[in-house]
């Protein structure tokens, strides 16, 4: 289901969907306008030196890496929430540092299928 909201276009997950497949990073990467991202590992995201620095740049650092790393996708509750669309963004904004870091990385190189 596509819903915009804010000048975001979010792509919602059905109810009869598998929600225990992927979570934020699969849903985040398969959106249309998402098609040059890759899927990070997570185990990458969880190592804190491949972050170094980012932490400061983001007042919710935590909140958006709880986001990332979240099995779940945002539903249609989600969309009629300022904070959601803040948090988000700032997620959004995280996750393609997080990647630009990752595809240089020794794993990010490595071929996908």
């Amino acid at each position: 289901q596509r819903r915009v909201h804010g000048g975001y276009t979010f792509y919602l997950m059905s109810e009869d969907s598998d929600r225990g497949d992927g979570g934020w990073i699969q849903w985040f990467c398969s959106l249309a306008e998402h098609q040059f991202f890759v899927e990070v590992d997570e185990d990458y995201i969880r190592d804190g030196f491949n972050l170094y620095g980012l932490k400061q740049k983001f007042p919710h650092y935590e909140e958006c890496i709880e986001m990332i790393l979240s099995p779940d996708v945002p539903e249609e509750e989600d969309l009629e929430d300022e904070k959601f669309h803040e948090l988000y963004q700032e997620a959004t904004d995280l996750y393609g540092l997080i990647h630009a870091r990752f595809i240089l990385s020794p794993r990010g190189i490595l071929p996908r299928n």
